[in-house]
């Protein structure tokens, strides 16, 4: 099964962008306030991964 969302990304002060979390994924996998993402980036395939730590 593959779930596809599409979100805005927007600035957040002078450096960074910031978007949101579907409710799908926060549904699915159960992301909660205070998680943590972990993002790792394979710059080879330009493929993200990301993780969510409880």
């Amino acid at each position: 099964m593959e779930i596809k969302e599409e979100t805005n990304v927007r600035y957040q002060g002078k450096i960074s962008l910031i978007t949101t979390i579907p409710k799908t994924y926060v549904k699915a996998l159960n992301i909660e306030s205070g998680d943590t993402l972990e993002w790792t980036l394979n710059t080879k395939t330009e493929k993200l991964e990301l993780q969510i730590i409880k």
